[in-house]
């Protein structure tokens, strides 16, 4: 058999191997992320719960720890500030980070004509949604998605049938640095509230609302 062609060979089975390796990884995460979602949905986990207000940025949110015994489990921090309202989620098995689900919504009026072609104000909502999976704390998956619903429809797209875009990993690290901060709140009052890590998307979820407006203009 020629070199060239065992080479061939061998980086088509390294190949295969990393694949099914990944598909691995991805089907261990969906079942820890269910088995989760159960336990939080039953309300079988214990729970502390903290709220906050952050004046400097008229910003109110909360935090909420989820453990099963003394082990957590989940992390959601919920805020909102003007028309923008987040919820960032952190599942955890063995002290590990292994997914990362982000949902922002951003509320705005647009003006359109009706069928009488008088112009009526619409109620728009624009979700943007992340999805960061993660093994040892090391991505392996990052996913984006948005959709607009608007109040003159009646149908709107729904999260389970908007398609998920391949994401840049590139803030993978950021997450995992938000994660560590929001440990240290564990069983504590929160201090200082303006310090506590906010979504990495927000200057992404500006520039889809800008994007967005402008073309209305």
């Amino acid at each position: 058999m020629k070199p060239t062609l065992i080479l061939s060979l061998c980086i088509l089975s390294s190949t295969i191997s990393l694949a099914q390796s990944k598909r691995e990884i991805l089907a261990d995460i969906k079942s820890k992320y269910l088995l989760i979602r159960e336990l939080v949905d039953n309300n079988t986990l214990r729970q502390y719960y903290s709220d906050y207000t952050c004046d400097e940025s008229v910003e109110k949110g909360t935090l909420t720890f989820y453990y099963n015994s003394r082990e957590l489990k989940h992390i959601v921090h919920q805020y909102t500030q003007g028309y923008v309202s987040y919820k960032d989620e952190y599942y955890i098995w063995d002290d590990q980070l292994f997914f990362e689900f982000s949902t922002h919504k951003i509320k705005y009026h647009d003006y359109e004509k009706n069928k009488k072609k008088k112009i009526q104000k619409v109620d728009v909502v624009l979700t943007l949604e992340e999805r960061f999976y993660f093994h040892n704390f090391e991505p392996v998956k990052c996913q984006f998605k948005d959709f607009e619903t608007r109040s003159n429809r009646l149908k709107n797209p729904k999260t389970n049938y908007v398609r998920n875009q391949t994401a840049d990993c590139s803030q993978a690290t950021r997450i995992i640095e938000k994660y560590n901060v929001l440990l240290e709140y564990q069983n504590a009052n929160i201090e200082d509230e303006c310090s506590l890590p906010r979504s990495i998307s927000r200057i992404v979820s500006d520039d889809i609302l800008h994007s967005t407006l402008n073309k209305k203009q």
